[in-house]
């Protein structure tokens, strides 16, 4: 798999929080319409999202949802340390240290993890 991808992969899911968040404000504005309308102004947000990009995330949601569900418990627990309560450059011997795994499985893990979310988006070349 090209580096790129990894990286691009790898930025994904070191926004995994800050996705689901957004994806749970437009959900909630959908549902609620009168009640999220003022709240959505009063941030004040200058950021722009396209609706591809909204079907995209979601998609991608699921798909790292759907890999973790048929992953091992190794992958959840690196999963959830560097990505979803970490920040992009942890370190592997932080998340060794708080998943209580070899640098070795942290690596190997990770990877298996990256090539399996790009095949399952089709971003894998064949």
């Amino acid at each position: 798999m090209k580096s790129e991808i990894k990286k691009h992969i790898r930025q994904l899911l070191c926004d995994y929080k800050k996705i689901e968040k957004q994806l749970k404000k437009y959900e909630d504005a959908l549902v609620y319409p009168q009640s999220s309308f003022s709240l959505y102004f009063e941030e004040k947000s200058n950021e722009k999202i396209s609706l591809n990009q909204i079907v995209f995330h979601k998609f991608f949601l699921n798909t790292v949802e759907e890999v973790l569900s048929d992953a091992t418990s190794d992958v959840r627990d690196i999963f959830i340390s560097k990505y979803k309560n970490g920040y992009p450059r942890k370190k592997n011997e932080i998340v060794a240290y708080e998943t209580y795994l070899s640098l070795s499985t942290i690596k190997r893990r990770d990877s298996e993890f990256l090539e399996e979310l790009a095949r399952q988006l089709g971003w894998l070349e064949v």
